[in-house]
């Protein structure tokens, strides 16, 4: 349950940068990359377990619902285009998915130290 409340909350915060892709130039695109990469840091921390897999999943919760919110923001959009876009996802983020999983493997095994540190 841990698990499953950690990458989706990671997921749901993943959502603001990816609604401001135009700004995803120069410094615009280091801070977006860090928002995604501190996000997927706590899915790995909160999850306790299989801490890579969470920051990856983060990062690929988060551009799902990026498009179901894009969708649902501008309607009228072609259906099958849509489909493709959703279809196309895992292709697109992979970069980001690496990011997210390297995060969360730190967020995990920063969890890993404050939990096991002896006063």
């Amino acid at each position: 349950m841990r698990f499953a409340v950690a990458v989706l909350g990671a997921g749901i915060v993943q959502i603001v940068p990816y609604q401001r892709l135009d700004l995803w130039i120069g410094a615009g695109a280091a801070l977006a990359l860090l928002y995604i990469g501190f996000a997927a840091f706590g899915a790995g921390f909160f999850a306790g377990r299989r801490t890579v897999l969470a920051g990856a999943l983060s990062v690929l919760v988060g551009a799902f619902l990026y498009a179901i919110v894009a969708a649902l923001t501008h309607p009228g959009g072609d259906p099958g285009a849509f489909a493709s876009f959703f279809l196309r996802i895992p292709v697109a983020v992979f970069p980001f998915i690496l990011l997210g999983a390297f995060a969360g493997w730190v967020g995990g095994a920063i969890r890993a130290r404050a939990v096991t540190a002896r006063p």
